[in-house]
């Protein structure tokens, strides 16, 4: 005897309402980032109920990918704290990266890295780790031009594609993206 398949909640526009067991906040820069690896992520913690909101640290929400993703944000990262998430990933981008001096994004780091919640990055986004200081005693990996700044931070830069040490996920570059997504995975269901 088939029973019936409860109907999923929808909102007032029919559409279905997901919802998460968790929720992991992506930091974007304006333009430049990683197209590719953010779809990775993203993807890959959806397909186990751990849903994310990206914010920018502009006023313009729109952030503008490497090669052709636009992403219109959730917000930006005026008033966000790390309440309501279990992990933060900051996004590497081309040329300079401007997370990594804003003061917002190395509080949320520290805050992250002291209640143990999953924390990642690419590329040039490990400089917004080793600057908030959450890196110490583990290995890492990021843009080549970083392992000084790494090891200076007290970190084991290994140039590896991916290092997942604890609750700290790093991938070498935008190349990582599947491997970084599933890290990210185990590292949030841990």
């Amino acid at each position: 005897m088939a029973t019936e398949a409860s109907e999923p909640e929808k909102d007032e526009d029919g559409l279905v309402v997901q919802r998460y067991d968790s929720n992991v906040l992506f930091v974007l820069p304006p333009e430049g980032y990683g197209d590719q690896i953010l779809r990775y992520a993203r993807s890959s913690l959806y397909n186990v109920a751990i849903g994310s909101r990206a914010v920018t640290c502009s006023e313009d929400q729109m952030a503008k990918g490497r090669l052709q993703d636009e992403v219109m944000a959730d917000g930006s990262l005026d008033g966000e704290t790390m309440a309501g998430y279990d992990g933060i990933i900051v996004c590497g981008c081309d040329g300079t990266n401007p997370l990594v001096s804003d003061e917002r994004v190395a509080k949320l780091l520290r805050e992250a890295h002291a209640d143990g919640k999953l924390i990642g990055t690419w590329g040039n986004g490990l400089e917004a780790l080793t600057r908030a200081g959450v890196v110490k005693g583990r290995k890492v990996t990021g843009s080549p031009d970083l392992a000084d700044a790494a090891k200076k931070a007290g970190a084991r830069f290994t140039g590896r594609q991916l290092e997942a040490a604890g609750h700290v996920v790093t991938a070498l570059d935008e190349g990582s993206g599947m491997r970084f997504g599933q890290a990210l995975v185990t590292a949030a269901r841990s």
